[in-house]
């Protein structure tokens, strides 16, 4: 596979994780595949470009004499929610995104990924604080604030600014595997993240947003604890709290009841092993709490759609 040419377009007043965070996702596989990805900056013009907090950096090139990308970034941030655009700049910002096998909008970003292509109708993501305003703004598009983020024909985009590594990291593992993307997670002590269909936020910070603080200890305890034996009575016995009190506090706050909560916990560890290990599958299912096999296909199946050993047969 060629190197990837990725620009990121930035402008006054961008989020510096909207761009750093994918940048080093990107950056970071090329130290698996060699010259894996290339990156540059793109701007309105040549220059000095300030992030939302007045720290600056320079433009490589501006979107005028831009050379042709893979992939175009649209990094979001306050300045790039409210950024005004004339037509010819539109047509510039058009011209490199037809030209581009994918275009990314991270958080806001999906602000001028709608000015960019306003008559064409895509699914989309952003920050959910936004979601209501861009859905005003954007008419032809189906604006989703649940998703990490959503692939629509050639049009990814995601929500808050973190998950926007998480889609350099799916688009790192389509272009390069598993193996390629679980080893950049690892190096940015990061999740690899579920395809699709996943809560904007994490459990944790579910959590940590909520008006309870008393689950985070368990959560803690149960991510170091998820290969042992472990009973409601023992996560209601951990908080002080009776089982009927914990299932009413995950419900509430986590929408999964105790056991199903950890099961997922246990059914996304056995797929980073499968993914990352050279494991039996019997053996993933001890390590990971299961006292049978068939118990974990089982489960392993309702979870991802498909059996342990077919995702073990194309994991690349």
């Amino acid at each position: 596979m060629m190197t990837q040419k990725i620009g990121f377009f930035i402008a006054d007043g961008f989020q510096a994780l909207d761009l750093f965070g994918p940048l080093d996702a990107f950056m970071e596989a090329n130290s698996f595949v060699s010259e894996a990805y290339s990156c540059s900056l793109l701007g309105l013009t040549v220059g000095q470009v300030n992030t939302v907090y007045g720290q600056s950096l320079s433009i490589d090139t501006d979107i005028y004499h831009s050379p042709q990308v893979d992939y175009l970034v649209i990094c979001g941030g306050t300045g790039m929610r409210k950024l005004a655009l004339d037509a010819k700049q539109l047509n510039a910002l058009r011209g490199i995104a037809e030209g581009a096998s994918k275009v990314l909008s991270i958080c806001t970003g999906a602000f001028v990924l709608a000015k960019i292509f306003p008559d064409q109708h895509h699914r989309v993501t952003t920050h959910w604080r936004y979601c209501q305003q861009l859905s005003r703004q954007a008419a032809n598009y189906q604006v989703e604030k649940n998703p990490l983020f959503i692939e629509s024909d050639f049009v990814w985009s995601s929500a808050g600014v973190l998950s926007g590594v998480d889609l350099a990291l799916e688009i790192i593992r389509r272009d390069y595997g598993n193996t390629i993307a679980a080893s950049v997670a690892k190096e940015l002590v990061v999740y690899l993240q579920r395809r699709g269909g996943q809560s904007q936020y994490s459990d944790l910070l579910q959590v940590q947003s909520s008006d309870s603080m008393r689950l985070n200890p368990l959560l803690e305890w149960l991510v170091e604890n998820y290969q042992k034996s472990i009973t409601v009575t023992d996560m209601a016995d951990k908080t002080s709290l009776s089982e009927r009190q914990l299932t009413r506090l995950f419900k509430r706050h986590l929408n999964s009841t105790p056991s199903h909560y950890l099961n997922q916990l246990r059914l996304n560890r056995a797929r980073d092993l499968i993914t990352c290990k050279s494991l039996r599958l019997e053996r993933v299912a001890l390590l990971v709490g299961f006292t049978s096999y068939d118990s974990f296909r089982r489960a392993f199946h309702n979870q991802f759609g498909v059996s342990p050993s077919y995702f073990s047969r194309n994991c690349p």
